[in-house]
């Protein structure tokens, strides 16, 4: 009787490689930002160099429309995309939602109508703006996002660390929404690039708060963080926007020909897109450390 002789593997096969179950928030966050920032440079180019002026009629709804731009891209390419994940964080337009009747009811009334930092702050040397900022401002609106993160989600949604980043820019974008609401509300006749800046600057300041805050709650939770490195994320945060904001404000406003004309705002276009790089290079490289840690450890003990 003949037989054949099946080929023989010399190596056994290997298990399919578990595909990434949770959405990829750092994509998330690329895509929303890199075309809120297209759109501020788009719109700067077009008033700046093309000429184009939006008639004063116009300005109020593209103002509105521009301060609901950022929370409808969260929406799309972060909320939207969870349904498209094999597990999917839940609760994500929850804490958006809450953040934003929180900004609305205590974070904006506290520092416009209380503190107004705005009004005592701006002849100030440039350290004591700063300092004004990160104790009025920052501290605010840091420490009400952080009540939100760690009171208003159990701490069984936390599985990996990356979910403190997710619910970090949901929270963000629900703060920042009710702040540009504010402005484009209160500011009309602000010109297009100008708004769509404004826009832009506090759309970051909001996620690199919530983020660094993220990283202290995460390691506080998943990791064996120090008890002091949760006060010192909140502390760095609001440090973060009290640097930001004048800085911001001052690159905005600062006239730099020679007969004192024109202004740049692509400094301040380029320093805002600084604040939203470097921060978040730094916190995705410090996750990374930390699964990389935890993977050994758990490779040890095996």
């Amino acid at each position: 009787m003949t037989t054949f002789n099946r080929p023989r593997l010399i190596t056994p096969p290997r298990e399919e490689e578990d595909i990434y179950p949770y959405r990829r928030v750092w994509r998330s966050i690329t895509t929303e930002y890199s075309i809120l920032i297209g759109v501020t440079v788009g719109l700067y180019v077009a008033v700046a160099f093309l000429g184009v002026q939006v008639p004063e009629v116009f300005r109020s709804p593209l103002n509105i429309t521009l301060a609901l731009l950022p929370a409808g891209l969260w929406l799309i390419f972060s909320r939207l995309a969870e349904n498209t994940a094999k597990e999917s964080r839940p609760q994500l337009v929850t804490v958006f939602v809450l953040s934003s009747l929180i900004a609305s009811a205590i974070g904006i009334p506290l520092v416009e109508n209380f503190l107004q930092p705005e009004r005592w702050l701006s002849l100030e040397p440039a350290l004591s703006r700063i300092i004004g900022y990160t104790v009025t401002t920052g501290i605010v609106q840091e420490f009400l996002k952080y009540l939100v993160l760690r009171y208003a989600l159990p701490a069984a949604y936390f599985r990996v660390r990356l979910d403190g980043i997710a619910y970090a820019a949901a929270i963000a974008s629900g703060y920042a929404l009710m702040l540009n609401l504010h402005f484009a509300l209160n500011q009309p006749l602000a010109t297009p690039d100008a708004a769509a800046l404004r826009i832009l600057g506090v759309n970051v300041l909001c996620l690199v708060g919530s983020a660094i805050i993220s990283y202290g709650w995460m390691e506080t939770l998943l990791g064996n963080a120090a008890v002091f490195l949760l006060p010192f994320t909140l502390v760095l945060a609001a440090l973060v926007n009290g640097i930001a904001i004048p800085l911001r404000v001052g690159l905005m406003n600062a006239t730099l020909t020679l007969d004192g004309g024109a202004t740049r705002p692509y400094f301040a276009i380029g320093f805002v897109v600084a604040v939203l790089v470097v921060p978040l290079v730094i916190l995705a490289f410090l996750y990374r450390a930390a699964d990389r840690r935890e993977e050994d450890i758990q490779r040890g003990q095996e």
